[in-house]
């Protein structure tokens, strides 16, 4: 079997995992109720798109400070906006894992604008690694909430706790093998042992791609400081979006306990990445933490659902602005300036 036939199938299986979580979580709401809280949602959904496209420009403008041969105006911040509008929905709308749409990101900062695939990849990872580590201090709150939240049980809040240990080890653990170059190192070590010519130019390869990163890490620290800064800011209007949702289901919850669902519906997310579109793990998320707070679980049920509709509104606003983008022509290479 091809490593293409069995990466497709451990996704299709993680897809029927996701489906059968999806289908308990349903079973066990009282879709009744959760009927009735959807219905008085009305035109104010549109609402949580706006707190969600907030965040949407917040990030693009993020990304675009990891280039710095590129000035930070408004028309670059749109192009960035457009790009990610692409690349994410094509992430959400594929089984790969979140990364399907990195190399479309890539591609068309390279054919529309001029950007080269080193610098375009080495923008992506550097834009990845500061929303993860925005993360950190999102669900570090969140955490600091839940233990003087009254009325959850202690083992939810142990489970909450270790699980925020083990992926802030994680992201820690990503930035460190970029800032101290250690795929580049080990795979030098490696060709030593197998002295063939292909691997060595592989190594070589990967170590000028993460020189890259190291650069911007060395030489502009004030820009990876405000990136993830705005990253944190994003997570943060992803609980304003929650709070948003519960006053539009007309069953209201306070601002710290939005940041408490959203940082344990997150934390799922990033531990069940391997669920394309996070199908079943986001919806027992919500019915989970909801149902432990409010003592209803079809609430948290209503509440997914809300998620869900405007996922699949920015997704496919995402797909439809794909062929306008590509339909452009190119523009003139940006010129050589700093690393990204």
């Amino acid at each position: 079997m091809s490593d293409g036939i069995k990466a497709f199938a451990g996704r299709a299986v993680s897809l029927a995992l996701g489906l059968i979580l999806l289908g308990f979580v349903l079973y066990s709401a009282d879709l009744s109720q959760v009927g009735t809280y959807i219905s008085q949602v009305g035109l104010g959904f549109f609402v949580m798109v706006v707190a969600y496209k907030l965040a949407f420009v917040l990030d693009s403008w993020a990304w675009l400070m990891t280039v710095r041969s590129l000035p930070m105006e408004l028309v670059w911040g749109f192009r960035f906006w457009m790009v990610r509008m692409v690349g994410e929905a094509v992430n959400n709308a594929t089984p790969l894992a979140g990364m399907g749409g990195e190399p479309v990101k890539a591609a068309i900062l390279n054919r529309v604008y001029g950007i080269g695939y080193r610098d375009g990849f080495a923008s992506i990872v550097l834009a990845r690694t500061a929303f993860v580590i925005g993360l950190i201090p999102f669900l570090m709150i969140g955490f600091l909430l839940l233990l003087i939240e009254p009325g959850l049980e202690a083992g939810f809040k142990w489970a909450a706790g270790t699980g925020l240990v083990a992926l802030s080890l994680g992201i820690v653990g990503f930035y460190l093998v970029q800032r101290c170059k250690l795929s580049s190192r080990t795979g030098a070590a490696f060709a030593k042992l197998i002295s063939r010519p292909g691997v060595q130019k592989l190594v070589e390869g990967v170590s000028e791609f993460e020189e890259r990163l190291v650069e911007f890490y060395r030489f502009a620290p004030g820009r990876f400081a405000a990136t993830v800064a705005l990253s944190f800011v994003n997570w943060a209007l992803g609980a304003l979006e929650v709070w948003i949702a519960f006053h539009l289901l007309d069953a209201p919850v306070t601002f710290a306990e939005a940041w408490i669902i959203e940082a344990v519906v997150q934390l799922v997310r990033v531990g069940a990445f391997f669920i394309p579109l996070a199908i079943g793990t986001q919806e027992g998320a919500f019915a989970m933490v909801v149902g432990a707070i409010t003592g209803s679980t079809s609430l948290g049920v209503a509440a997914a659902i809300l998620r869900r509709c405007r996922e699949i509104l920015v997704i496919g606003a995402g797909l439809l602005m794909g062929p306008l983008i590509f339909g452009k022509s190119a523009m003139t290479p940006v010129s050589k300036g700093p690393a990204p």
